[in-house]
């Protein structure tokens, strides 16, 4: 390396992320914080922080596809440029053919950003101004996204709408320096489909953006690669995180169970729902409820369906209920109440939520469940702390009477306003789904496009309060909950995603659960 040249004389050091730092994810403005930290109490210049992350990312881009043989640079203003100029210009130091699309003009660049641009011209990248002038890609190109970072909001405008669109186009692979351009680094929001590039692979600097595992965030991203830049690890307590981010490492399990155990220390568990045309989804509930452990599960629901339950799953105890009134004395033995699996929008449905909300036992509330208390006129006002609240997009928008829009436009906003409005914990279902309860947010990522079919918030409703009976706090079931399902659901995807079913994760989920 030679020590004179101002850019690649400062090395990014490779490092592993501590599992603490792994957890944390930040908003674009805290990690700003965290930039500032680095460059006062580290003393390590803004330009030095910049030349570690284009080292970080061009070491990861060589990492990845070791036999590129061209790389296309595509370069906005701000830092986020700055970053691709300096990639551009360690590819030509080591005569790999790179060209730089350069989307701001050089007299509008500043600092830093104009000093990487001055490093790749002086290394001979080729810079060209117009789209067109870009050469062809072939097998081994790889391509480089460096349009927009952090601060990027509002509407695409040209020529980075152009240029989004010509990388996703291209038919190369495609490296984020950061964040994929057009995704909101604090939600994860995207204004159109087509308005984010599509990156194979994101590598990330000074903390995780919360927006890379949020909303559009996992679909968008490819595997996301952390890069500290050297921050010391006592930077970060100095700024508040947005939220968690849990894997299924650094999750709480159930304790092993004693030789002497018996079936009343595992939890009584009951599902309430299955009005009619509905029975499998209140089955599939109860089901999923005694593949996680439980030891005993009662099905409150329709007459017509005990017949099919008692078919399928002799051990679920069921029983047929026309009214709430006949539901009302199963309510007193059970630890944990499911509510909400095809319960339908009926007067039937709205009696045994009005029930079961005001039972004893800790609830799990999904589905149409859901929808009734959206609506008003069952269970009006109600707040309890032992509940969890389960619902998708859809209904965590009627939760809070707004816009679907506005719920995938900030998630965990939304996650904690209807925390707030309810109490208990709420889990906001996603790829990047949303864990809010009193003492914070949370999310985790897991599972596959393959689990997009009916029945699998079912499942979910049931590993959950199956935990929750089992003696786990709300919280904590909450989290390994959404983690088993989700991982459940990648194993039985095994074999492809498409055609998945819901039941198809149930050995899974046996199998995970100890």
């Amino acid at each position: 390396m030679d020590s004179q040249n101002p850019i690649t004389a400062e090395g990014a050091r490779a490092q592993k992320p501590s599992q603490k730092l792994a957890q944390k994810l930040y908003s674009a403005a805290a990690v700003r914080q965290l930039d500032q930290l680095v460059i006062r109490q580290q003393q390590v210049p803004a330009i030095a922080l910049m030349k570690r992350a284009g080292r970080a990312a061009f070491d990861c881009l060589r990492s990845r596809w070791p036999e590129v043989s061209g790389i296309q640079v595509f370069c906005g203003g701000g830092n986020n440029g700055g970053d691709g100029y300096v990639i551009a210009g360690l590819a030509a130091q080591r005569q790999i053919p790179v060209s730089v699309f350069v989307g701001i003009p050089k007299d509008r660049l500043k600092g830093e950003a104009l000093e990487a641009y001055g490093f790749a011209e002086r290394e001979g990248a080729t810079l060209v101004t117009r789209l067109d002038d870009m050469p062809p890609v072939d097998k081994n190109t790889v391509l480089v996204d460096a349009l927009l970072g952090t601060g990027f909001s509002g509407a695409l405008r040209a020529p980075m709408d152009s240029a989004i669109a010509h990388v996703n186009g291209a038919g190369a692979p495609v490296l984020s320096v950061d964040l994929p351009s057009g995704l909101s680094a604090d939600s994860g929001f995207v204004q159109t489909a087509d308005g984010v590039v599509r990156a194979d692979a994101t590598v990330t600097f000074i903390g995780r953006k919360a927006g890379l595992f949020l909303g559009r965030g996992p679909a968008v991203t490819g595997e996301v690669v952390f890069e500290d830049l050297g921050a010391a690890a006592d930077i970060y307590p100095q700024v508040p995180a947005l939220l968690t981010r849990h894997t299924g490492a650094s999750l709480q399990r159930l304790p092993a169970r004693a030789a002497d155990s018996y079936k009343n220390q595992f939890g009584h568990v009951m599902i309430v729902g299955g009005d009619h045309g509905f029975g499998g989804a209140a089955m599939m509930a109860a089901e999923a409820a005694a593949r996680s452990g439980s030891g005993l599960i009662s099905l409150a629901t329709r007459p017509e369906h005990v017949m099919a339950s008692l078919t399928r799953r002799p051990e679920v105890m069921a029983h047929p209920v026309v009214s709430g009134q006949e539901l009302e004395p199963l309510l007193e033995t059970p630890d944990v109440i499911a509510v909400g699996p095809g319960l339908g929008q009926s007067p039937w449905s709205e009696q045994l939520l009005a029930r079961a909300g005001r039972a004893k036992a800790a609830l799990v509330v999904d589905a149409d469940a859901l929808n009734i208390l959206a609506g008003g006129r069952v269970l009006a006002g109600f707040k309890r702390d032992d509940w969890v609240l389960t619902p998708h997009i859809g209904e965590a928008a009627r939760l809070l009477g707004i816009a679907n829009a506005d719920v995938s436009a900030d998630p965990v906003a939304a996650a904690r306003r209807i925390q707030e409005k309810f109490s208990g914990v709420v889990i906001l279902k996603g790829a990047g789904t949303v864990i809010a309860h009193a003492d914070g947010v949370e999310v985790i990522n897991t599972g596959n496009p393959g689990m997009a079919s009916g029945g699998m918030g079912d499942l979910l409703t049931g590993v959950i309060a199956s935990l929750i009976g089992q003696g786990m706090e709300l919280p904590a079931a909450a989290r390994l909950g959404v983690w088993l399902h989700g991982e459940a659901g990648n194993r039985a995807a095994a074999d492809g995603q498409r055609g998945l079913l819901a039941t198809d994760l149930l050995p899974h989920i046996r199998g995970l659960v100890d």
